[in-house]
């Protein structure tokens, strides 16, 4: 029996980020505001605390980050990040930034 087995390689696909969003020097804020919510997570160092915040205000969870994209960012672009939090503000992608 052959059987077609296309969703984990769809879920993968959407996945990779379409622009990479690009660290500012080691250990400092990288520009993510503008870029896909999974840019985003892949541009910051791993053990870095990350705070989503829903971008309406309706309190939304993230549940599949792909469908998502970032509006803000705090701190801005090239801030030393050693112990700091990052907040993301984020709305789904086909909704306007506020």
């Amino acid at each position: 029996m052959n059987r077609i087995v296309t969703a984990p390689v769809l879920a993968l696909c959407c996945l990779v980020p379409a622009v990479p969003a690009q660290a500012d020097g080691p250990g400092r804020m990288p520009q993510v505001a503008g870029h896909r919510l999974v840019s985003a997570y892949a541009a910051l160092h791993y053990d870095t605390s990350v705070r989503l915040q829903d971008g309406r205000g309706a309190g939304r969870h993230v549940l599949w980050p792909a469908a998502w994209k970032v509006c803000a960012q705090d701190p801005a672009a090239g801030t030393p990040l050693r112990g700091r939090r990052v907040t993301l503000t984020v709305v789904k992608r086909d909704e306007s930034c506020p």
